[in-house]
């Protein structure tokens, strides 16, 4: 979930965050996030994420 966490981050679901905040991102806490409504599943080798809501 984290991978998802900073791929959200990185495309800009979260808006525009100024360079020097980016450090300060907490990628765990929004992975934990994601976990609630999100699961994940691998098969064949390959993880997949899916929405669950």
């Amino acid at each position: 979930m984290r991978k998802l966490a900073e791929q959200f981050v990185d495309e800009g679901l979260f808006g525009d965050i100024p360079e020097p905040l980016q450090f300060y991102i907490d990628y765990d806490a929004i992975a934990r996030d994601l976990e609630m409504d999100h699961a994940h599943i691998v098969i064949a080798g390959i993880p997949l994420i899916y929405r669950c809501a």
